[in-house]
């Protein structure tokens, strides 16, 4: 009787748990259907032929107390209300999001803990 138990348990599992297959499916999703629809990373192609990169490091060059030399730029971000960034500064760490309208006017300059650097 001991020699059936074991046999008999994985036989019951098996019964209890049955394999499910499972079909891998590739799905049409791109990668601008899994981002925010209000948010639309700009290509680096796009940001040079609209101007937009020099229009941000204009806009970056007015704000006092930030050197370009010691900062990183992520990819610009058009939104709902016109455009967004984030800056690092390499030595210290520290970050600033910037945030413009349509127009490039300047909506607010934020550090990484959501302080205000300069009001508009």
């Amino acid at each position: 009787m001991k020699n059936y138990i074991l046999p008999l348990l994985i036989f019951s599992c098996t019964l209890l748990y049955p394999n499910i297959l499972v079909k891998n499916v590739v799905s049409p999703i791109t990668i601008d259907q899994i981002q925010n629809p209000r948010d639309r990373k700009l290509s680096p192609q796009e940001e040079k032929q609209r101007g937009i990169d020099l229009l941000a490091n204009e806009i970056i060059a007015n704000i006092d107390g930030i050197d370009l030399r010691k900062m990183a730029r992520s990819a610009i971000f058009e939104t709902s209300y016109g455009f967004r960034w984030k800056m690092v500064n390499l030595h210290t760490g520290k970050k600033i999001i910037i945030k413009v309208n349509k127009d490039f006017k300047l909506i607010s300059a934020r550090t990484g803990d959501n302080s205000k650097i300069i009001i508009p």
